[in-house]
Protein backbone atom coordinates (compact mmCIF):
# COMPACT_ATOMS: atom_id res chain seq x y z
CA UNK A 1 0.00 0.00 0.00
CA UNK A 2 1.38 3.36 -0.37
CA UNK A 3 2.08 5.74 2.63
CA UNK A 4 0.51 8.57 0.10
CA UNK A 5 -2.97 7.00 -0.59
CA UNK A 6 -4.66 8.11 2.48
CA UNK A 7 -6.59 11.12 1.45
CA UNK A 8 -6.94 10.19 -2.18
CA UNK A 9 -8.66 6.62 -0.76
CA UNK A 10 -10.69 8.38 1.55
CA UNK A 11 -11.59 11.67 0.20
CA UNK A 12 -10.74 13.69 3.50
CA UNK A 13 -8.47 16.56 3.45
CA UNK A 14 -7.01 16.72 7.11
CA UNK A 15 -6.16 20.06 8.05
CA UNK A 16 -2.39 20.75 8.07
CA UNK A 17 -0.42 22.08 10.66
CA UNK A 18 3.34 22.14 11.02
CA UNK A 19 4.68 19.89 13.95
CA UNK A 20 7.45 21.52 16.01
CA UNK A 21 10.17 19.62 16.49
CA UNK A 22 9.45 16.56 14.03
CA UNK A 23 13.05 16.67 13.76
CA UNK A 24 14.02 15.21 16.99
CA UNK A 25 15.35 12.09 16.79
CA UNK A 26 13.43 8.88 18.52
CA UNK A 27 16.02 7.58 21.39
CA UNK A 28 14.92 3.80 22.28
CA UNK A 29 17.62 2.61 24.83
CA UNK A 30 18.09 -1.11 26.16
CA UNK A 31 16.67 -4.47 25.53
CA UNK A 32 14.89 -7.51 27.18
CA UNK A 33 15.60 -11.20 27.09
CA UNK A 34 18.97 -10.74 27.60
CA UNK A 35 20.35 -8.43 25.37
CA UNK A 36 22.63 -5.91 25.39
CA UNK A 37 21.26 -2.64 26.25
CA UNK A 38 22.42 0.41 23.89
CA UNK A 39 23.51 4.41 26.04
CA UNK A 40 20.93 7.02 25.27
CA UNK A 41 21.38 9.40 22.40
CA UNK A 42 23.54 12.16 22.79
CA UNK A 43 21.63 15.14 23.36
CA UNK A 44 18.53 13.19 23.98
CA UNK A 45 15.56 15.16 26.39
CA UNK A 46 14.97 13.72 29.53
CA UNK A 47 11.62 13.81 31.31
CA UNK A 48 11.47 15.54 34.99
CA UNK A 49 11.40 13.83 37.77
CA UNK A 50 7.67 14.60 38.47
CA UNK A 51 6.48 13.48 35.06
CA UNK A 52 8.97 10.15 35.52
CA UNK A 53 6.94 8.19 37.48
CA UNK A 54 4.40 5.26 36.16
CA UNK A 55 0.72 5.78 36.97
CA UNK A 56 0.71 9.44 34.91
CA UNK A 57 -3.37 8.82 34.37
CA UNK A 58 -4.58 6.49 36.60
CA UNK A 59 -7.02 3.54 35.44
CA UNK A 60 -10.05 6.38 34.68
CA UNK A 61 -8.68 9.43 32.52
CA UNK A 62 -8.46 9.03 28.57
CA UNK A 63 -7.29 11.75 26.24
CA UNK A 64 -10.96 12.99 25.16
CA UNK A 65 -10.19 15.11 22.04
CA UNK A 66 -7.71 12.50 20.63
CA UNK A 67 -9.29 13.48 17.10
CA UNK A 68 -8.34 16.94 16.90
CA UNK A 69 -4.66 15.74 16.88
CA UNK A 70 -5.31 13.44 14.46
CA UNK A 71 -6.38 16.15 12.11
CA UNK A 72 -3.90 18.86 12.92
CA UNK A 73 -0.72 16.50 12.72
CA UNK A 74 1.01 16.39 9.11
CA UNK A 75 1.58 12.67 8.86
CA UNK A 76 3.91 12.99 6.05
CA UNK A 77 6.52 13.61 8.84
CA UNK A 78 5.46 10.80 11.25
CA UNK A 79 8.38 9.05 12.45
CA UNK A 80 8.94 5.13 12.18
CA UNK A 81 9.54 2.96 15.20
CA UNK A 82 9.99 -0.51 15.01
CA UNK A 83 9.38 -2.66 17.95
CA UNK A 84 10.28 -6.51 18.00
CA UNK A 85 8.19 -8.81 19.85
CA UNK A 86 9.99 -12.34 20.66
CA UNK A 87 10.51 -15.06 23.02
CA UNK A 88 10.38 -13.84 25.79
CA UNK A 89 11.31 -9.80 25.25
CA UNK A 90 10.22 -6.33 23.76
CA UNK A 91 13.37 -4.92 21.54
CA UNK A 92 14.01 -1.72 22.89
CA UNK A 93 12.56 -2.55 25.97
CA UNK A 94 13.16 0.58 27.29
CA UNK A 95 11.64 3.37 24.25
CA UNK A 96 11.52 7.05 24.60
CA UNK A 97 9.31 9.02 21.98
CA UNK A 98 8.47 13.07 22.06
CA UNK A 99 5.09 14.51 23.04
CA UNK A 100 3.45 16.10 20.30
CA UNK A 101 5.18 14.08 17.44
CA UNK A 102 3.54 11.40 15.23
CA UNK A 103 4.75 7.90 15.54
CA UNK A 104 4.10 4.64 13.32
CA UNK A 105 4.79 2.27 15.66
CA UNK A 106 5.98 -0.64 13.79
CA UNK A 107 5.50 -3.83 16.10
CA UNK A 108 7.46 -6.70 14.57
CA UNK A 109 6.87 -10.49 15.68
CA UNK A 110 10.05 -12.15 15.17
CA UNK A 111 9.01 -14.91 17.41
CA UNK A 112 7.89 -18.40 16.87
CA UNK A 113 4.70 -17.78 18.62
CA UNK A 114 1.89 -15.06 19.38
CA UNK A 115 2.70 -12.40 21.33
CA UNK A 116 0.58 -9.27 23.19
CA UNK A 117 1.70 -5.68 23.02
CA UNK A 118 -0.27 -3.40 25.94
CA UNK A 119 0.78 -0.18 26.94
CA UNK A 120 -2.57 0.93 28.15
CA UNK A 121 -2.20 4.03 29.99
CA UNK A 122 0.48 5.25 27.23
CA UNK A 123 -2.51 4.83 24.47
CA UNK A 124 -4.95 6.30 26.92
CA UNK A 125 -3.27 9.37 27.03
CA UNK A 126 -2.38 9.37 22.98
CA UNK A 127 -4.26 10.23 20.56
CA UNK A 128 -4.73 7.02 18.02
CA UNK A 129 -5.20 7.54 14.81
CA UNK A 130 -5.52 4.04 13.22
CA UNK A 131 -3.85 0.12 13.53
CA UNK A 132 -2.62 -0.80 10.21
CA UNK A 133 -1.73 -4.53 8.75
CA UNK A 134 -1.53 -6.42 5.19
CA UNK A 135 -5.07 -7.01 5.70
CA UNK A 136 -7.06 -4.24 7.14
CA UNK A 137 -7.34 -0.38 9.22
CA UNK A 138 -8.59 -0.14 12.46
CA UNK A 139 -10.30 3.22 14.30
CA UNK A 140 -10.77 3.52 17.67
CA UNK A 141 -10.35 5.99 20.61
CA UNK A 142 -7.42 3.78 21.92
CA UNK A 143 -6.15 0.41 22.60
CA UNK A 144 -5.95 -1.85 25.69
CA UNK A 145 -4.23 -5.05 23.98
CA UNK A 146 -2.86 -5.39 20.69
CA UNK A 147 -2.11 -9.25 19.76
CA UNK A 148 0.97 -9.85 16.98
CA UNK A 149 0.44 -13.15 15.30
CA UNK A 150 3.94 -14.87 14.57
CA UNK A 151 6.15 -13.84 12.17
CA UNK A 152 3.76 -10.20 11.05
CA UNK A 153 3.93 -7.05 10.92
CA UNK A 154 0.99 -4.66 12.74
CA UNK A 155 1.65 -0.80 12.75
CA UNK A 156 -0.39 2.00 15.36
CA UNK A 157 -0.38 5.67 14.20
CA UNK A 158 -0.01 7.72 17.27
CA UNK A 159 0.63 11.05 18.44
CA UNK A 160 1.84 11.12 22.11
CA UNK A 161 -0.06 13.61 24.11
CA UNK A 162 0.81 13.52 28.11
CA UNK A 163 4.47 13.21 29.04
CA UNK A 164 5.70 10.64 31.39
CA UNK A 165 6.78 6.92 32.11
CA UNK A 166 4.65 4.14 30.92
CA UNK A 167 4.30 0.13 31.36
CA UNK A 168 4.61 -2.05 28.34
CA UNK A 169 3.88 -5.48 28.53
CA UNK A 170 2.76 -8.88 26.93
CA UNK A 171 -0.09 -10.04 29.02
CA UNK A 172 -0.67 -13.69 27.73
CA UNK A 173 -0.31 -16.08 30.37
CA UNK A 174 3.42 -16.76 31.37
CA UNK A 175 5.02 -14.31 28.59
CA UNK A 176 5.62 -11.12 31.08
CA UNK A 177 7.32 -13.17 34.09
CA UNK A 178 9.74 -14.62 31.14
CA UNK A 179 10.71 -10.69 30.87
CA UNK A 180 8.45 -9.20 28.02
CA UNK A 181 7.50 -6.29 29.90
CA UNK A 182 9.30 -2.43 29.32
CA UNK A 183 8.03 1.18 29.31
CA UNK A 184 7.61 4.27 27.22
CA UNK A 185 8.73 7.90 28.21
CA UNK A 186 7.05 10.71 26.48
CA UNK A 187 9.44 13.53 27.26
CA UNK A 188 8.62 17.54 25.64
CA UNK A 189 5.72 19.39 27.23
CA UNK A 190 2.28 18.65 26.62
CA UNK A 191 1.72 20.21 23.30
CA UNK A 192 -0.29 23.78 23.17
CA UNK A 193 -2.42 23.27 20.15
CA UNK A 194 -4.61 21.74 20.04
CA UNK A 195 -4.10 22.03 23.85
CA UNK A 196 -5.28 18.19 25.57
CA UNK A 197 -8.73 17.24 27.10
CA UNK A 198 -8.40 14.58 29.37
CA UNK A 199 -11.97 12.50 30.39
CA UNK A 200 -13.37 10.08 32.92
CA UNK A 201 -13.72 6.60 31.48
CA UNK A 202 -17.44 6.19 32.79
CA UNK A 203 -17.95 9.59 30.82
CA UNK A 204 -16.70 7.66 27.66
CA UNK A 205 -19.23 7.09 24.25
CA UNK A 206 -18.57 3.17 24.85
CA UNK A 207 -20.81 0.66 26.53
CA UNK A 208 -20.25 0.99 30.53
CA UNK A 209 -21.49 -2.41 31.65
CA UNK A 210 -20.44 -5.44 29.51
CA UNK A 211 -21.44 -8.97 29.62
CA UNK A 212 -18.90 -11.31 31.37
CA UNK A 213 -18.26 -13.18 28.49
CA UNK A 214 -16.72 -10.48 27.03
CA UNK A 215 -13.54 -11.03 28.87
CA UNK A 216 -13.99 -14.83 29.00
CA UNK A 217 -10.95 -17.28 27.39
CA UNK A 218 -11.20 -17.82 23.28
CA UNK A 219 -12.58 -20.96 24.11
CA UNK A 220 -15.48 -20.12 25.96
CA UNK A 221 -16.32 -17.15 23.29
CA UNK A 222 -15.74 -19.05 20.68
CA UNK A 223 -18.17 -21.98 21.76
CA UNK A 224 -20.94 -19.00 22.53
CA UNK A 225 -20.56 -17.22 19.41
CA UNK A 226 -22.71 -16.83 15.99
CA UNK A 227 -20.80 -16.53 13.08
CA UNK A 228 -22.14 -14.31 10.65
CA UNK A 229 -20.83 -12.48 7.09
CA UNK A 230 -20.76 -9.27 5.10
CA UNK A 231 -19.63 -9.34 1.93
CA UNK A 232 -18.18 -5.59 0.61
CA UNK A 233 -17.88 -5.45 -2.83
CA UNK A 234 -17.92 -3.76 -6.21
CA UNK A 235 -18.13 -3.63 -10.01
CA UNK A 236 -14.01 -4.64 -11.21
CA UNK A 237 -12.90 -1.30 -8.94
CA UNK A 238 -16.03 0.84 -10.06
CA UNK A 239 -19.05 1.10 -9.38
CA UNK A 240 -21.84 0.00 -8.61
CA UNK A 241 -20.64 -1.25 -5.01
CA UNK A 242 -22.58 -2.94 -2.63
CA UNK A 243 -22.80 -4.44 0.75
CA UNK A 244 -24.08 -8.06 1.24
CA UNK A 245 -26.31 -8.52 2.58
CA UNK A 246 -28.24 -5.59 2.23
CA UNK A 247 -29.64 -6.17 6.28
CA UNK A 248 -27.98 -8.02 8.45
CA UNK A 249 -30.64 -9.12 11.39
CA UNK A 250 -28.83 -10.16 14.87
CA UNK A 251 -30.31 -10.83 17.87
CA UNK A 252 -29.87 -8.60 21.19
CA UNK A 253 -27.52 -10.22 23.47
CA UNK A 254 -26.05 -12.99 21.04
CA UNK A 255 -22.32 -13.12 21.13
CA UNK A 256 -20.95 -12.78 16.87
CA UNK A 257 -18.21 -12.85 15.36
CA UNK A 258 -19.15 -10.72 12.27
CA UNK A 259 -16.71 -11.63 8.96
CA UNK A 260 -16.30 -8.59 7.15
CA UNK A 261 -14.86 -9.84 4.25
CA UNK A 262 -13.97 -7.62 0.88
CA UNK A 263 -14.83 -9.73 -2.01
CA UNK A 264 -14.47 -6.69 -4.54
CA UNK A 265 -11.22 -4.90 -5.85
CA UNK A 266 -10.42 -1.93 -3.98
CA UNK A 267 -10.72 -0.83 -0.28
CA UNK A 268 -14.04 -0.51 1.29
CA UNK A 269 -15.00 0.03 4.93
CA UNK A 270 -17.52 -0.38 7.22
CA UNK A 271 -19.23 2.45 9.83
CA UNK A 272 -21.76 2.18 11.58
CA UNK A 273 -21.82 5.27 13.64
CA UNK A 274 -24.90 4.83 15.98
CA UNK A 275 -24.45 0.57 16.36
CA UNK A 276 -20.87 0.65 17.49
CA UNK A 277 -21.56 2.77 20.51
CA UNK A 278 -24.53 0.04 21.96
CA UNK A 279 -22.06 -3.11 22.00
CA UNK A 280 -20.16 -4.81 23.80
CA UNK A 281 -17.35 -5.19 22.01
CA UNK A 282 -14.40 -7.51 22.39
CA UNK A 283 -12.35 -7.35 19.65
CA UNK A 284 -11.54 -7.02 15.81
CA UNK A 285 -9.08 -9.58 14.42
CA UNK A 286 -6.96 -10.33 11.08
CA UNK A 287 -4.61 -13.06 9.89
CA UNK A 288 -2.02 -10.01 11.43
CA UNK A 289 -3.17 -10.15 15.38
CA UNK A 290 -6.12 -8.80 17.44
CA UNK A 291 -6.70 -5.46 18.53
CA UNK A 292 -8.51 -4.77 21.67
CA UNK A 293 -10.65 -1.60 22.68
CA UNK A 294 -13.69 -0.73 24.64
CA UNK A 295 -15.31 1.34 21.28
CA UNK A 296 -14.84 0.43 17.34
CA UNK A 297 -15.30 3.61 15.30
CA UNK A 298 -14.50 2.10 11.91
CA UNK A 299 -12.81 -0.51 9.53
CA UNK A 300 -11.76 -0.57 6.26
CA UNK A 301 -10.84 -3.98 4.78
CA UNK A 302 -8.02 -4.16 1.52
CA UNK A 303 -9.49 -6.07 -1.52
CA UNK A 304 -9.52 -9.87 -1.00
CA UNK A 305 -8.90 -9.53 2.07
CA UNK A 306 -10.95 -10.20 5.80
CA UNK A 307 -11.84 -8.41 9.03
CA UNK A 308 -13.44 -10.51 12.26
CA UNK A 309 -15.57 -7.95 14.52
CA UNK A 310 -16.50 -9.96 17.74
CA UNK A 311 -18.99 -8.07 19.81
CA UNK A 312 -22.44 -8.46 21.65
CA UNK A 313 -25.01 -6.22 20.19
CA UNK A 314 -27.38 -4.90 23.25
CA UNK A 315 -30.03 -2.29 22.12
CA UNK A 316 -32.63 -3.30 19.70
CA UNK A 317 -32.88 -0.71 16.75
CA UNK A 318 -32.27 -0.87 13.25
CA UNK A 319 -28.97 1.32 12.54
CA UNK A 320 -27.15 2.16 9.11
CA UNK A 321 -23.87 0.82 7.78
CA UNK A 322 -22.07 2.40 5.58
CA UNK A 323 -18.86 3.06 3.39
CA UNK A 324 -17.62 6.85 3.89
CA UNK A 325 -14.78 6.22 1.44
CA UNK A 326 -14.78 8.78 -1.74
CA UNK A 327 -18.20 8.14 -3.39
CA UNK A 328 -18.54 4.75 -2.19
CA UNK A 329 -21.77 5.77 -0.73
CA UNK A 330 -23.41 7.08 -4.06
CA UNK A 331 -22.38 3.88 -5.60
CA UNK A 332 -24.84 1.94 -3.52
CA UNK A 333 -22.92 1.00 -0.10
CA UNK A 334 -25.17 1.48 2.18
CA UNK A 335 -26.79 -1.17 4.36
CA UNK A 336 -29.05 -1.71 7.56
CA UNK A 337 -28.20 -4.05 10.96
CA UNK A 338 -31.32 -4.55 12.61
CA UNK A 339 -31.06 -5.57 15.96
CA UNK A 340 -33.91 -7.83 17.88
CA UNK A 341 -34.85 -8.12 21.13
Amino acid sequence: MKANTEDQRSGRVLRRLAVVGAALAVLVTGACGGSQGTKPSVGAATPSSSLGAPGVLGDDAYLENGADFVAAADWSLSKPVRIELGEMFFKPKVLTVQAGIPYVLELVNTGKVEHEFTAAEFFRSSSIRKIRSDSSEVRVPFFTGIHVRAGQTVKVFAIPVIPGTFATLCEIKGHREEGMEGTITVTGSKPAVPAPVLASMQDGPWLKKVPDLVRAPDAIWDAKAVKVRIEAGDSNGGGPMYFKPKELVLKAGTPYVIELVNVGKVLHEYTADRFFPTVAFRKASDAAGEYKSPLLKEAEVEAGKRLELHLIPTKAGTFTIVCKLKDHQKFGMVGKIRVTE
